[in-house]
C-alpha cells in the first residue's frame, strides 16, 4: 500500500474505507467525487479530501493505493453523547435543544468543535428573542469513553429587559392608544400589571393584529414599513418603534359571485352580509367565504374553495369583489378512523357519529358528530381531519382524534363543607365502565347533615336507537337542623327506573318511575310548622284527644316523573355555544299527594376565543293535591349558596319558621349571568375557568307571594375546576341588596356540584 504519487493515474476498481466505526460506508461513498471505474490521478486528491472534510465527520483523512484499489483512511470525530444545561430557569431544556438541532449539535450526531462558537451565538439569540439581552452563554466539551463527548452549556440568563415605550409612527385615522390596546406587548407604564417583557414572537403577532385591524376597516393598502427594537446601554430597557403607512380607506363598489355554480346563486347571495357602498372589511369577507364553503360542504364538496378576486380602483377608492367558486369533486366518506381512545371502544364513539361511512360527505353532519363526541363526559377534546384517499378523486377518510378524560375513580377521603361540616366519603364512579360508555356509581357519605348510600347504573344505549335506561337506589339519612333549614330528622329510601327517549337530534324525553319511603321525626328543636305538618298528615293523631302527640310519621309514595329537554350545547362542561331548555313534572301519590314542576334554561355564547358568556335560569313550583295543601316540608325549594344565589348563606333566603330557621317555599326563581375565561397558567381551558357573575333569585311561600322587590342580588368572582375528585367551585360574592336579617357569606365553595 502506498500514498498516491505525483503524476500517477489508475482506474479505480474498488474503494475501501478504513477507520470508520459510527458512520455507514454508503454515507461516506455518497460524498466522494470519484466512482468505481473512473480514472484517478493525484491532482484530484485535494478535491477528494476537501469534500470529505466538508462533511464534518472526520478529524484526519489520508488517500492510499493498493494496486487498483483506492483506500481512504480516516479518523472519525467523536459523537455527542450528552448535552447538559446549567442555569436555565426561564427556558426549558427542550426549547434550547431545538435550537441546537439546527446546527447539527444534537445528541447522537458527530461532534464538530468548530461549531461551539456558533452554538453560543444561536442560544444567545433564543434569549434575545425574549428580551434577555444580558444573557451569557458558555459552551464547553469534554471527552467520554468510547470516542464520545459531552457538551456542557453554562447559562447566565440575567434579567429581562422591560419595554419602556412602544411608539407607532404613521397613524392618521386612529389614535395611538387605540392601536396599542390591541397589542399583547405593553410598556412599563401601562396599567398595574403590564406585560412589559419583550418577545419577538409576540411583537410579530401584534403587527399582524395591527394589519388586521386596518384591513377590517377598509385600509387595504396598510403596510408596516419597519419595526425597530432598541436596547438601552445598560440592557435593562427596550423601546419599540413601528413605522407604518395607512393608505386610504376603500369602499365596496360591486359584489359578484362566479366560478363553477354548483349551488344556486340565489342561495349564495343570501350568505353575503355586506353590501355595495359599505366600507371593505376583510373579516366580513372571510366570514362570507367560510359560510359559502360550508354551504358547498353540505353538498359533499369537502375541499371547496371560494377565492376573493379584488379589483381595486385607486382613483375612486373602491374595490370590486368577485367571489370565485372552485368546488372540486363531490366526495363520500370511505372510512371513519378513531385515535386517542385507549380505553373507550370504537363502537362507543361510532354510535355518536351522524356522518356515516359510505354516505356522501356533509359538513353539518361532521360538525354535529364532533359536538356529540365532545358532549361525552369521558371525552375531553375532539379534532376532526378530512383526508383524501390515495388514487381516488371522490373518496375521503375522516380522521377523528380524541383525548380521554379521567373517567373512573375510587375515592376515600375526609373533607369539609361549609354546609355539611366534616365529611367522610367512600365512593366509586366510572363514566365509561369497561370502555362501554355505561356509567356505574356507588357513593357513601357521612357528614353532620347526612348519611347517604347510593348506587346507580346508566346505559345510554339500552337500544341501538339511543334509548337509555338507568337504575337508581339510595338511602339517605338527614339531620335538617345541620343543613341550615327547619329542625327535623328524615330517613329516605328510594328505588327508581328511568328511560331516556330521543325525540329528535336535540330533543329528549325522560321517564322515571319509582317508590319512596320517608320516615320523618321531630326533635326538641322542631318548629311549630314541622309539628303541624306531622299532625296534619299522620294517622296516629287523634283530633278528639287534646293530649294527643305525634313525634313522627312514615310516608310511602309512588312517583312518576316526565320531562322533555332540548339540548344544543356544543359540550356539557364549559359550553361556548348552544342552549339547554328542559321542563319536567313529578307527581307523587300514596300517603302524600303532591307534584313539582321544574323549568331550567342555560345558554352559552362565545364573546371571543377566550371569553364565554353564560346565562342560567331555573324556576320551580310545587303544591299538594287531595288532602295536602302544600309541598311536604322536606320537599320545599330553597335559595342561597353557591348553587343558587351566591353571597347568601346556603338555604337561608325566603320564608322562616317560628324558630327563625329557613323554611323553604313552594316557588323558586333563580338565575345567573356569568362571563368565563381560562387562565392557562392555573389549568387547562378544558378543566379550569374563572369568571365574573351576577346572581338573582329567592324562594317564596307560594306563587302568589312572588315579589320582584324581594329578589336578592349579588355579584362577584368565581373559579370552577373539574378535578380528579369531581367538580369544584369557589366564589367570592358581594351581595347588592341584602336586608338586615339576611345571613351573608362572602366566600363559598362546593365539591361535586353541577355547573
Amino acid at each position: 500500500m502506498s500514498c498516491l504519487a505525483q503524476g500517477e493515474s489508475f482506474v479505480v476498481e474498488r474503494i475501501e474505507i478504513d477507520g470508520i466505526k459510527k458512520i455507514a460506508v454508503g454515507t461516506v461513498l455518497s460524498y466522494l467525487p470519484v466512482n468505481v471505474g473512473e480514472s484517478l490521478d493525484v491532482e484530484r486528491s485535494p478535491e477528494i479530501i476537501r469534500e470529505l472534510y466538508g462533511t464534518g465527520f472526520f478529524d484526519d483523512i489520508e488517500l492510499l493505493r493498493r494496486d487498483n484499489v483506492l483506500v481512504i483512511k480516516v479518523v472519525e470525530r467523536p459523537s455527542i453523547a450528552e448535552v447538559n444545561f446549567e442555569g436555565n430557569n426561564d427556558i426549558e431544556d427542550e426549547s434550547l435543544e431545538q435550537a441546537m438541532e439546527g446546527l447539527g449539535m444534537s445528541k447522537g450526531l458527530i461532534f464538530d468543535q468548530n461549531k461551539l462558537g456558533k452554538l453560543e451565538l444561536e442560544l444567545q439569540q433564543v434569549y434575545y428573542s425574549l428580551g434577555k439581552y444580558a444573557a451569557r452563554i458558555e459552551a464547553k466539551w469534554r471527552k467520554l469513553d468510547d470516542d464520545r463527548v459531552a457538551i456542557d452549556i453554562d447559562i447566565s440568563e440575567g434579567i429581562s429587559a422591560k419595554i419602556s415605550s412602544i411608539n407607532i409612527i404613521g397613524n392618521r385615522n386612529f389614535e395611538e392608544d387605540e392601536l396599542l390596546d390591541l397589542f399583547q406587548l405593553e410598556s412599563s407604564s401601562d396599567g398595574m400589571f403590564p406585560d412589559d417583557e419583550y418577545s419577538s414572537s409576540k411583537l410579530a403577532a401584534d403587527l399582524e393584529t395591527l394589519k388586521s385591524y386596518y384591513l377590517d376597516r377598509g385600509f387595504i393598502q396598510i403596510t408596516v414599513n419597519s419595526q425597530q427594537v432598541t436596547i438601552s446601554p445598560d440592557r435593562k430597557d427596550i423601546s419599540i418603534s413601528i413605522n407604518m403607512r395607512e393608505g386610504d380607506q376603500f369602499r365596496i363598489s360591486k359584489i359578484e359571485v362566479g366560478g363553477e355554480m354548483v349551488v344556486p346563486v340565489e342561495e349564495l347571495n343570501q350568505l353575503i352580509t355586506f353590501r355595495e357602498g359599505e366600507i371593505f372589511s376583510r373579516k366580513e369577507v372571510n366570514k362570507v367565504i367560510s359560510a359559502m364553503q360550508k354551504r358547498l360542504g353540505e353538498d359533499a364538496y369537502a375541499f371547496a374553495e371560494v377565492r376573493m378576486v379584488p379589483d381595486v380602483d385607486e382613483a375612486n377608492k373602491t374595490v370590486a369583489l368577485r367571489l370565485l367558486l372552485v368546488p372540486g369533486n363531490k366526495v363520500r366518506v370511505r372510512y371513519v378512523h378513531f385515535s386517542g381512545n385507549e380505553k373507550t371502544k370504537d363502537n362507543v364513539l361510532r354510535r355518536e357519529m351522524r356522518q356515516l361511512e359510505g354516505a356522501m360527505y356533509q359538513v353539518s353532519k361532521v360538525d354535529r358528530s364532533k359536538v356529540r363526541l365532545q358532549r361525552l363526559n369521558y371525552i375531553g377534546s375532539v379534532n376532526v381531519g378530512v383526508e383524501k384517499v390515495a388514487n381516488s378523486v371522490d373518496e375521503v377518510d375522516l380522521e377523528i382524534q380524541v383525548t380521554e378524560r379521567f373517567s373512573g375513580n375510587l375515592s376515600i377521603g375526609v373533607g369539609f363543607s361549609q354546609v355539611q361540616g366534616i365529611t367522610l366519603q367512600l365512593g366509586f364512579a366510572h363514566e365509561n365502565i369497561f370502555g362501554t360508555g355505561n356509567k356505574l356509581e356507588f357513593t357513601f357519605n357521612n357528614s353532620d347533615v347526612t348519611k347517604q348510600y347510593a348506587l346507580s347504573y346508566q346505559n345510554p344505549y339500552y337500544t341501538p336507537e339511543g334509548v337509555s335506561r338507568g337504575f337508581n337506589l339510595s338511602i339517605l339519612e338527614t339531620d335538617a337542623s345541620e343543613n341550615n333549614t327547619s329542625n327535623y330528622l328524615i330517613d329516605q329510601a328510594q328505588f327508581s327506573v328511568d328511560y331516556g327517549i330521543p325525540l329528535s337530534e336535540y330533543n329528549r324525553l325522560r321517564l322515571e318511575i319509582g317508590v319512596v319511603r320517608n320516615d320523618l321525626r321531630t326533635t326538641s328543636g322542631s318548629s311549630q310548622e314541622v309539628y303541624d305538618f306531622v299532625r296534619d298528615t299522620s294517622d296516629k293523631y287523634d283530633d278528639s284527644d287534646p293530649n294527643s302527640e305525634v313525634d313522627g310519621e312514615d310516608y310511602d309514595t309512588i312517583f312518576t316523573s316526565i320531562g322533555v329537554a332540548k339540548d344544543s350545547r356544543n359540550r356539557r362542561t364549559f359550553a361556548s355555544s348552544g342552549s339547554l331548555n328542559s321542563i319536567g313534572l313529578e307527581v307523587h301519590g300514596g300517603d302524600l299527594e303532591f307534584y313539582k314542576i321544574r323549568f331550567r334554561h342555560q345558554t352559552a355564547y362565545a364573546l371571543s376565543e377566550m371569553f364565554t358568556f353564560s346565562f342560567k335560569g331555573r324556576v320551580g313550583y310545587g303544591d299538594g293535591y287531595g288532602d295536602l295543601e302544600e309541598l311536604p316540608i322536606f320537599e320545599k325549594y330553597y335559595a342561597g349558596g353557591v348553587r343558587t344565589v351566591r353571597g347568601y348563606e346556603s338555604n337561608s333566603l325566603g320564608p322562616r319558621d317560628s324558630e327563625n330557621d329557613p323554611l323553604g317555599g313552594d316557588f323558586q326563581v333563580v338565575s345567573s349571568a356569568e362571563v368565563l375565561f381560562p387562565i392557562e397558567a392555573l389549568g387547562s381551558s378544558e378543566t379550569f375557568r374563572v369568571g365574573v357573575y351576577f346572581d338573582v333569585g329567592n324562594v317564596f311561600e307560594d306563587i302568589d307571594d312572588y315579589d320582584t322587590a324581594e329578589l336578592r342580588q349579588s355579584t362577584g368572582v368565581s373559579a370552577k375546576w373539574f378535578s380528579f375528585v369531581g367538580p369544584i367551585e369557589f366564589s367570592y360574592a358581594f351581595p347588592l341588596n341584602d336586608e338586615s336579617d339576611d345571613d351573608i357569606e362572602n366566600f363559598q365553595f362546593s365539591l361535586g356540584a353541577t355547573f
